[in-house]
């Protein structure tokens, strides 16, 4: 090959290499002015990007409409980079009514008034709404079906397929979970929805000419609003996730999507949280936080909103995905001696160093709405100031990454545990003790427990009463073996225990059960699981120990820690219930904790 043919191929391969590289560049900094979710954190053309968001009251009531333009230019002047509104509603005045709103019914600005009936001016007001967030530099969040009744969601769904009492004011909220849980199943439904995502999806903005998919201004979708799940139902709900993100993935290739399965309060919940995020088409999570109502998650007070939100983007960090903080709320009187403002500062701090891409709060409105923040009054003037601070905050720590004690998934598994603790020197501790030396053949030694001489406990909730205790998820129970002053050969320990999962308010006890390790001096001693007993035949369960550094402790006479653990990799985390025998049970004397020493 000539000088000239060596030349013309060295630079056909630089071109190539720089074709490639100008490829691989733009795929990594998505599509030109689009958000996209980068490794953990949100980016645009390359750029990280951080914000405080706010939810707005913009669609239904018609004086929020009307003052549309107006709310969207006073969350641009307070520093809000992207506003969450919904892009669904569904049903009219004969169809599913809310339970408490009633500002917007009967129902005028639905998207949907029938399967086959849509309401264009609704998606036109929506084109608007982008057109005017476009002119005030604001990203938009559209989510595209609610769980709640308020704006008919998924009952109304239900009801169009055919499934009746999915709404029903006896139950909270209005809703029969058991039966809205066939929102996710039902065929028809599922049929419904995706229809009205391809609606959404293809449509070109009459104001601006732009197809939705084509436009940066829109920041994501998310599939629900605060999806609920019967425990032990993860599949069905998960399964739908899979179906809507991949449907919507095929019509709009270049927009993020987050679930919106509002959040979790226990391991198990994370657990099933973690994993509804990690699917393929889902590209950021998302939790929702209400202190006042929320008690689940055990925060009092604004100092406790910093573990809170430590767990959650842990959790996060743990997939590479960002997280938002897609609600927060809290009135003017505030909560639990906390003011309102303390309350949003601790938020927002929070969730900035901590490493969340975003935290919105619910709700600017121009005028009194539940939670809402009023631009147009001097009631929340300072607190709108503390909005516009904590957004130069999020723009100060633009690059900030989770601090190291949050990357490390092993430590962050359990969100929050109570404990308490006494000394095994406590008479109420000590175990009943039955020697039976008097048999030559016989040198074994029994200890009995009540189920309340239980020296420790950690779990995520913990009660208890006269005859029981009880730690629901993930945690232990303790109880002690007293020292002696003797020596003895010691062959085997046995470990019998009446033991019963901890069942959540929505579960079947058919379903549930229990991962119980027994922990004898933090030897690991083997698991057992544990379903839901029959009252009238008790399970007793029951571990043989022979291992040689247990048996040589015991021998030498020394104290042993017996320790009942629901560890948080425990494939089933439904806690303990340590319980006297059950009426009408002959337990010949026997407690429901034993040691036998042989």
């Amino acid at each position: 090959m000539d000088r000239k043919r060596l030349l013309f191929a060295a630079l056909a391969l630089i071109a190539g290499a720089a074709v490639l590289l100008v490829i691989s560049n733009w795929r990594d900094r998505g599509r030109p002015g689009f958000v996209q979710a980068r490794a953990g954190r949100f980016v645009v053309d390359g750029r990280p990007f951080r914000f405080v968001g706010a939810n707005v009251a913009i669609m239904y009531r018609d004086d929020d409409r009307a003052r549309m333009p107006e709310t969207l230019k006073q969350a641009a002047q307070a520093g809000i980079k992207v506003v969450r509104v919904w892009a669904s509603g569904e049903g009219g005045p004969n169809d599913v009514k809310p339970i408490t709103d009633f500002n917007d019914w009967p129902r005028t600005h639905a998207f949907r008034n029938k399967p086959d009936e849509w309401n264009e001016a609704e998606f036109a007001f929506l084109d608007q709404v982008l057109a005017e967030a476009a002119r005030n530099n604001l990203r938009v969040q559209l989510c595209l079906v609610n769980w709640w009744r308020d704006t008919g969601g998924v009952t109304q769904y239900l009801r169009w397929s055919g499934v009746n009492g999915a709404d029903d004011d006896k139950y909270p909220f209005g809703i029969n979970v058991e039966k809205a849980m066939q929102f996710y199943t039902n065929e028809t439904a599922r049929k419904l929805y995706r229809a009205h995502v391809e609606k959404i999806a293809t449509r070109r903005n009459t104001v601006t000419g732009v197809f939705y998919k084509d436009d940066p201004t829109i920041f994501g979708y998310e599939l629900i609003n605060e999806g609920q799940c019967v425990t032990g139902r993860w599949q069905e709900r998960r399964a739908w996730f899979a179906e809507m993100s991949a449907y919507l993935r095929s019509l709009d290739a270049d927009h993020m999507i987050a679930p919106g399965d509002w959040g979790y309060r226990s391991a198990a919940e994370r657990r099933e949280w973690l994993a509804d995020h990690a699917i393929a088409n889902i590209d950021y999570c998302d939790v929702h936080h209400y202190p006042r109502t929320d008690t689940d998650v055990f925060v009092d007070s604004p100092k406790d909103i910093n573990e809170f939100i430590e767990n959650r983007v842990a959790a996060a960090y743990s997939l590479k995905k960002p997280l938002v903080f897609g609600e927060f709320g809290m009135g003017p009187e505030g909560y639990n001696g906390g003011s309102q403002i303390d309350w949003y500062r601790a938020y927002f701090e929070n969730a900035a160093r901590d490493g969340a891409g975003g935290a919105m709060f619910w709700i600017l409105t121009p005028e009194p709405h539940g939670y809402g923040v009023m631009y147009s009054s001097p009631r929340d003037a300072q607190l709108l100031a503390e909005i516009r601070g904590a957004s130069h905050l999020f723009a100060s720590l633009v690059n900030a990454s989770p601090p190291p004690e949050l990357t490390d998934p092993g430590k962050n598994l359990i969100p929050h545990q109570l404990a308490f603790a006494r000394s095994s020197s406590e008479a109420s501790a000590q175990p009943k003790i039955i020697f039976h030396d008097e048999n030559p053949a016989d040198k074994s030694i029994l200890y009995r427990f009540t189920p309340n001489n239980v020296t420790r406990g950690r779990f995520e909730k913990l009660g208890g009463g006269d005859g029981y205790i009880w730690g629901a998820g993930s945690g232990f129970f303790e109880y002690v073996v007293p020292d002696r002053k003797d020596r003895r050969k010691v062959g085997e320990i046995v470990v019998r225990a009446h033991i019963q999962p901890v069942l959540p308010a929505d579960a079947q006890t058919s379903w549930i059960k229990t991962r119980v390790t027994l922990f004898v001096n933090d030897k690991d001693c083997g698991s057992r699981l544990i379903p839901w007993e029959d009252p009238k035949a008790p399970l007793i369960q029951e571990w043989k120990i022979d291992s040689w550094s247990p048996r040589l402790r015991v021998a030498r006479g020394s104290s042993l820690t017996i320790r009942f653990a629901v560890t948080a990799t425990s494939d089933w985390l439904y806690g303990i219930n340590i319980s006297n025998w059950p009426e009408g049970f002959v337990a010949n004397d026997r407690t429901p904790v034993e040691v036998e020493i042989r």
